[in-house]
This record gives C-alpha cells, sequence and structure tokens, in this order.
C-alpha cells in the first residue's frame, strides 16, 4: 500500500512538473515573436519624398479690388468681386501667358458709378468661370469708343489666349450705363463676343467689325459686321464673311 502511494505522489510531481514546463514554452515562444507593423506605418525609402509643387490653390489670395475702370462724363463703369475673388500667379507659361502673369477668379460684376447720384449701382453680372488674366495689378482701361452716337466701352479680361479673346461691351446713355449684348439672330444674344488675338475690332462706316476666334479643326475664321441697335440696346448682326486663316 505504501509502494502505491509513494508511485502515485511520484506520478503528480511527473505531471506538475510537464505542465510548468509546457507554459514556460509558450511563454518563451510568444516573447520572441517580433510585432507585426501597424497597417498605418510605410516602408523605409531611399529617397525622401518630394515636397508636392507650387499650385494656384495655395498661391491664391483674396483680393476684392476694381480689375477695371472705363471713365465717362457722367461717371465710371468698374468691374469689381460682387463678394470675394482671388488672385494667383499663373504658374506657367503658355498661349495664356507667362508665368509671373496674374490670374483673377470670383463672382465679378459690372458696376456703375454715377456721378450726379453720389451712388453705385450693378449693372450685369458675368459668368461663372470669368477669369481675368493681367500683366501687372492695375485696373484695365477700358477702349471707348463712339458708334451711333451711344458712348460704349470695351472690356478684355484676359489680354491674350490661344484661340480668341473675350470682349464686352457697356454703352452710356442719359447717364445710365447698360450691357450692350450680341444678337446673331432674333431670339439669340450673346453676352460677350471671341475676338483674334491681335486682330482688335474695327469700326468702318458705322459698322462694329469683329474678327472671330479660332480654333483647332476650323477652316475659315468668321468675320463679323454688327450695327447697333438703341433700342435693343444690342449690336445686330448684318453679315458675316468666312476667311482663311493664313489670309488673314
Amino acid at each position: 500500500m505504501k509502494n502505491m502511494i509513494t508511485l502515485g505522489l511520484l506520478l503528480l510531481v511527473l505531471m506538475l512538473t510537464g505542465c510548468g514546463d509546457s507554459g514556460n514554452s509558450a511563454d518563451t515562444s510568444v516573447s520572441s515573436i517580433s510585432p507585426m507593423p501597424a497597417t498605418s506605418e510605410l516602408p523605409p525609402s531611399s529617397t525622401p519624398v518630394s515636397p508636392p509643387l507650387a499650385t494656384e490653390t495655395n498661391l491664391a489670395k483674396e483680393d476684392n479690388s476694381i480689375r477695371a475702370i472705363g471713365t465717362h462724363l457722367d461717371g465710371r463703369l468698374l468691374v469689381k468681386p460682387a463678394n470675394k475673388a482671388s488672385i494667383a500667379p499663373l504658374g506657367a507659361p503658355s498661349c495664356y501667358g507667362v508665368e509671373t502673369d496674374l490670374h483673377w477668379t470670383g463672382d465679378y460684376e459690372a458696376v456703375w458709378e454715377s456721378k450726379s447720384e453720389g451712388s453705385a449701382t450693378p449693372i450685369s453680372t458675368f459668368p461663372i468661370d470669368f477669369e481675368i488674366v493681367q500683366q501687372n495689378d492695375s485696373p484695365v482701361i477700358m477702349q471707348p469708343f463712339t458708334l451711333e452716337d451711344m458712348d460704349i466701352f470695351a472690356y478684355v479680361p484676359r489680354y491674350t489666349d490661344c484661340h480668341g479673346l473675350e470682349t464686352y461691351l457697356f454703352g452710356v446713355s442719359n447717364r445710365k450705363a447698360f450691357p450692350i449684348t450680341f444678337e446673331i439672330k432674333p431670339g439669340v444674344n450673346w453676352t460677350s463676343i471671341s475676338q483674334l488675338p491681335h486682330h482688335p475690332f474695327k469700326i468702318v462706316g458705322g459698322e462694329f467689325i469683329v474678327t472671330g476666334g479660332y480654333g483647332a479643326g476650323q477652316d475659315f475664321i468668321t468675320i463679323y459686321h454688327f450695327r447697333y441697335d438703341p433700342k435693343k440696346k444690342s449690336m445686330i448682326l448684318k453679315s458675316t464673311n468666312e476667311v482663311k486663316p493664313n489670309d488673314i
């Protein structure tokens, strides 16, 4: 009986010793495993990451200055932001200008500043994608001319372009200013017209003549002949002729 008890105790000691070794072995195996890198970690790189190139977005700053002026005996025409606008360097040379040119975007409007009334009145708004590109930050001086006894101002927001220079007209009559549209046909009115760069409009024989813009795939350039209608406050298209680009 004593031998059986002794044998049982011996087996119990061996079992306990085996469990203890197993636990130590498990602990040792866990502690020897290197932790996995977190998913947000990036592999090491032998070359430094370059900073992002300068873009118009991070160079733009707010600029609510007047961008164009048309001076008349009865007041001034102004192009200015309706709420806010921003300015940035153009950034890269192209047919739109050189990298040091200035580029404005925003919600712009034309305003008439009357001398007699001493107040400023918005007369029109520009399209949402309206852009101004000029060589410096001085306001553009609108080009004045007279047609059918009407005092008219031409405003060109970009000084150069790839295909055509967007051009707006404003009239002044009876101490009031207003936008002038371009009636291409009854019921079709443009708020602006595109001029071929380096070919400004002409006034010949009472007509407002515009050499239209030119783009890829065009075989001809359209030359527009308008007459001003004071009742409609619009340039009415009277005729067109097509010219080959090499003949301009």
